[in-house]
């Protein structure tokens, strides 16, 4: 039976369709940091705590920010909550922010979630506008209303260095880019994409509601206008900040104008444009965001939020009817609260079941994406019980869209397949996608000494360690998501049935995680394993730290191409070390080389059935 606070059903007429292939059956929330997805809501009122702070450097007065606490706020406790900031928050009760929010808290549709609603200052198009910060200075447009953004730096600073630390101190919220966002409507939303592009350490997420995005540099004709528009010049000359997702709303009739004359409204084109680049008649291009690299299909026509784009990095909701003002940006408002904040992430295209879970959050490391793909016959027994193996890299394990190659490990037809085929066990696999911060959370932090290490790639500078925080990761997993996912799942969670498996640095954070908890994990599965890093101090390390050959299995490979060409001679060390240690080669120990196999997602999924057969065969 469906939990309630899975429930990601509409709440309003526009709201994106439920999907009948997105069935969960969680009935406990992680420990501590889910646990008040599971509280009834609907009798606790939220809060709403009013600030009045200091911003000298654009405000002689000060600025007031309304906090709205999600029910059930508990200051002193142990939950960490995602915090979205809000420009024009003196529009709260415009927009019906507190009923949006009640509305989604009650019905578990959203996380809980701290909102930062900041009051904006008379002098509106001052403080709103586009900065470059590398230069330390506003970026100024004038248009026929006058000076826009002459503050926008000093603003902009203020919510990212002064306005955000203030409430990490004072709030229980998740101090993590990916864990915060930014959203405006108008020239509010032009600031939001600012404070997104210019500090995506700060923002993982911005949400525009009928951006501004019409500003430009030169006023002088339709090409000048077109080519010159200051947020895609910015995105042209900028590369992707990584992680940085984005929300486009804009209503059908928002304008009536349309300065290229294409039949398309300058909003819907502007934003357009954003997205997917500009060429002009003369065969110049701007670059947009999709040219960056951003997931997200070109648009033709409108591209809706309800779709699975909602798992790209850009999402886009066209709203029929939808104006240039507060009512239509009501309507937008739980659309955006539910991409960013739903508790489930949209379908996979996956062979077989997969339950998604949205930015699953912990008290060691920044929240991510969670993918369980469940055997055939998952529900048929519910006495039986399943061994579990957890991955590294989610995103690239089931569906091909959503991996970096374009081509995934294909694991639920190689687990479906095997199965039929009575080669392995029946087992559940659950993919853990990684973040921005891939290196720091891969790396096992226990062998590193120094400032600096090499990365073991030709052309890549040496990396800093003073960030790696791969121990952090690993309690996440231990101590977080496997109780959740035993609590959860139809599970063995014993050491035997929990296995884990990576390439790359997947490889050497699997390995880690069997040394660090040898009591936890079972078996390991460690593809073209990055030995290189550090000149192969993980190899020396791990050497002396081995689990236990008579409760453990180890299976090592990697191909002889591209960067697994260089493998090879750490490999043979470590399987010298397994070989002193009392492993058995083909017993608990397996070491392949496949010949011309590179070191990419398609070879992966080439030999992914040899692990599976190692690790989960009779």
């Amino acid at each position: 039976m469906e939990p309630a606070w899975a429930n990601d059903r509409p709440i309003a007429a526009e709201a994106a369709p439920t999907k009948s292939s997105r069935r969960a059956i969680c009935k406990f929330a992680l420990p501590t940091l889910l646990a008040v997805l599971a509280l009834p809501l609907a009798a606790q009122p939220a809060t709403i705590e009013t600030l009045h702070l200091d911003a000298p450097a654009f405000a002689p007065e000060q600025v007031e920010v309304a906090i709205h606490l999600p029910p059930g706020y508990d200051a002193s406790g142990a939950n960490a909550y995602p915090v979205l900031y809000l420009n024009d928050g003196q529009d709260a009760e415009a927009v019906e922010l507190a009923d949006a929010l009640a509305q989604l808290h009650a019905s578990h549709s959203i996380q809980p979630v701290i909102v930062v609603a900041i009051h904006m200052l008379p002098d509106r198009m001052g403080t709103y506008g586009l900065s470059d910060r590398g230069a330390g200075h506003a970026i100024v447009a004038q248009t026929k209303y006058g000076p826009v953004g002459a503050r926008a730096h000093d603003y902009s600073e203020w919510v990212a260095h002064t306005l955000v630390p203030y409430i990490d101190a004072n709030y229980r919220s998740n101090p993590t880019p990916a864990a915060r966002a930014i959203l405006g409507w108008s020239l509010g939303a032009l600031n939001a994409f600012n404070l997104g592009w210019q500090y995506p350490e700060v923002f993982g997420r911005v949400g525009m509601f009928s951006p501004s995005l019409w500003i430009s540099a030169d006023r002088g004709d339709v090409e000048s206008i077109q080519h010159t528009r200051l947020a895609q010049a910015m995105v042209d000359s900028s590369e992707a900040r990584h992680g940085l997702r984005f929300f486009f709303a804009v209503g059908a009739d928002e304008d009536s104008d349309d300065r290229d004359g294409d039949g398309i409204n300058d909003p819907v084109d502007d934003a357009h444009d954003l997205i997917d680049g500009y060429t002009g008649p003369d065969g110049r291009h701007l670059r947009g965001l999709v040219d960056l690299g951003y997931r997200g299909a070109p648009i033709a026509g409108t591209r809706d939020v309800s779709s699975d784009t909602t798992r790209a990095d850009i999402a886009y909701l066209s709203l029929p009817d939808g104006e240039h003002n507060q009512a239509a940006w009501a309507r937008m408002l739980p659309h955006f609260l539910q991409w960013a904040y739903a508790p489930r992430a949209p379908a996979l295209d996956a062979t077989g079941r997969v339950d998604s879970w949205q930015d699953v959050p912990s008290a060691h490391v920044a929240p991510r994406n969670v993918d369980v793909w469940l055997p055939p016959g998952y529900d048929d027994d519910p006495a039986r019980r399943y061994p579990v193996l957890y991955m590294h890299d989610g995103q690239n394990l089931f569906d091909p869209a959503l991996s970096y190659t374009g081509v995934d490990w294909g694991v639920d037809e190689a687990m479906t397949r095997l199965i039929t085929d009575g080669a392995v066990r029946e087992a559940i696999v659950v993919g853990i996608w990684n973040t921005p911060r891939r290196f720091q959370e891969y790396m096992p932090r226990k062998p590193v000494s120094g400032d600096t290490l090499p990365s073991g790639v030709d052309g890549v500078p040496p990396l800093p360690t003073a960030d790696i925080v791969s121990d952090a990761y690993l309690r996440f997993l231990v101590d977080e998501l496997k109780p959740w996912i035993d609590a959860t799942y139809l599970t063995r969670p014993e050491r035997d049935d929990t296995l884990v498996m990576g390439s790359s640095m997947g490889g050497l954070i699997s390995l880690y995680a069997a040394a660090e908890y040898p009591d936890v994990f079972g078996g390991v599965g460690a593809l073209s394993t990055h030995w290189p890093v550090g000149e192969g101090i993980v190899v020396d390390w791990l050497g002396e730290h081995l689990p236990d050959p008579a409760t453990h299995r180890l299976y090592f490979d990697h191909g002889t191409t591209t960067l697994d060409a260089g493998y090879a001679p750490y490999q043979q060390r470590m399987d010298q070390r397994l070989r002193d240690a009392g492993y058995v080669e083909g017993d608990n120990w397996s070491s392949r080389v496949f010949e011309g196999a590179a070191h990419n997602e398609a070879a992966w999924r080439a030999r992914i059935d040899v692990p599976l057969r190692f690790l989960l065969g009779d």
